[in-house]
């Protein structure tokens, strides 16, 4: 079988981490298949695999086939041949929509043959994704399926990828470090709360979008304590940042692919959703809150869902005050919060593997 996966680089290299760990799931749910990812932009690929070589329009990366999505000509001339029998199945991810060239031949009338498009949808708590996950939608060719298959937290979803590494929940270590990864804001509040409490830790900040809006606050707030050391971290691979996330010992953390990590890590964090209109990111969180909500008592709980909430919500002299407080007291109760965290882990784990379930759904739509 020949799995296709396309994948358009929209957000700090979030959509990409999701697909590459995709892609190398299901190479290791069955080496025979053949997996291709065509990507928009191999240069944010190759921040997070180092064997990217962005100047090729083919290349074979982990035995995976790797494709420059804008190489229109050459991608048309591997797709097109053998009568357009290489596109069997399609993962659409994150409404990141088909190249060109794809278009040109899915919709073309020479194709004789049934193709498969899935759509990985984004990874949401909310009740929609139960009822979304595997509806089939219509295309403008009779040939030409659609169906939608959503990651999440619930048996009634495709759950989370859980691959190599990441099959036990990992033992937390307590005088690890902590993890700052995060979109821009004024995070004056958080590094004071950090200073207060976390005395001797070393305070590790991701490259990306909220890097220099961190290290802004920290320098300002300079003189507020005496808590920890910061280092300001490059961008990193893929395997090493696992690796660093398992021995922190507090997340704060931001998009989809590292709060997929954070939430099967059983370490505490906390999570900021990417800034909508409306506060609609509030929607997001408090419906992640909910999924977790049984595995602390009310009180527990109760601080869990303050910072939380404090951290997705706009800025402003009141939510800064109000945002050092639930942030320092989470930051101070976060050893018995542990078992709450890992609780939940544990019971992702029994939704099953996103990869497992999604070539199950595959093998059993292929046959149909």
């Amino acid at each position: 079988m020949e799995i296709t996966i396309l994948c358009k680089v929209v957000d700090n290299f979030g959509d990409i981490g999701v697909n590459w760990r995709l892609a190398k799931k299901l190479k290791r749910i069955n080496p025979e298949n053949k997996i291709n990812l065509i990507c928009d932009n191999l240069s944010s690929f190759k921040k997070i695999c180092d064997q990217v070589n962005i100047d090729l329009p083919l290349q074979t990366v982990c035995d995976i086939d790797v494709y420059d999505w804008n190489a229109y000509d050459f991608c048309y001339g591997h797709f097109s041949g053998e009568n357009n029998a290489r596109l069997q199945v399609i993962l659409e991810c994150f409404q990141c929509g088909r190249p060109d060239w794809m278009e040109k031949i899915l919709f073309d009338d020479e194709l004789n043959h049934t193709v498969q498009i899935i759509m990985i949808d984004y990874l949401s708590a909310e009740d929609y994704a139960e009822s979304f996950h595997k509806l089939q939608s219509l295309t403008r060719r009779g040939k030409v399926k659609k169906v939608n298959f959503m990651p999440g937290f619930t048996a009634k979803t495709g759950g989370l990828i859980i691959d190599e590494g990441w099959e036990e929940v990992p033992e937390r270590k307590s005088d690890g470090d902590i993890l700052f990864f995060t979109y821009a804001r004024d995070w004056s509040g958080v590094v004071r709360a950090i200073k207060k409490n976390c005395g001797g830790k070393k305070i590790l900040c991701a490259a990306g979008a909220g890097q220099e809006s961190f290290v802004k606050a920290w320098k300002k707030n300079a003189g507020a304590g005496a808590g920890g050391t910061l280092e300001i971290l490059p961008f990193m691979n893929q395997t090493d940042w696992d690796k660093m996330m398992k021995n922190a010992s507090f997340l704060f953390i931001r998009g989809e692919e590292t709060l997929s990590r954070a939430c099967l890590s059983g370490t505490p964090f906390i999570w900021h959703a990417y800034p909508q209109s409306d506060e609609y990111q509030l929607v997001k969180v408090n419906a992640l809150l909910e999924r977790m909500r049984p595995y602390f008592d009310s009180a527990e709980f109760s601080e869990v869902a303050a910072a939380w909430q404090a951290f997705n919500s706009p800025e402003s002299g009141e939510n800064d005050r109000c945002l050092e407080e639930s942030v320092s007291t989470m930051l101070a109760m976060q050893n018995h919060l542990v078992k709450g965290f890992r609780d939940f882990a544990f019971d992702l784990r029994k939704n099953g593997d996103l990869g497992e379930n999604l070539m199950t759904f595959i093998e059993e739509i292929c046959i149909i």
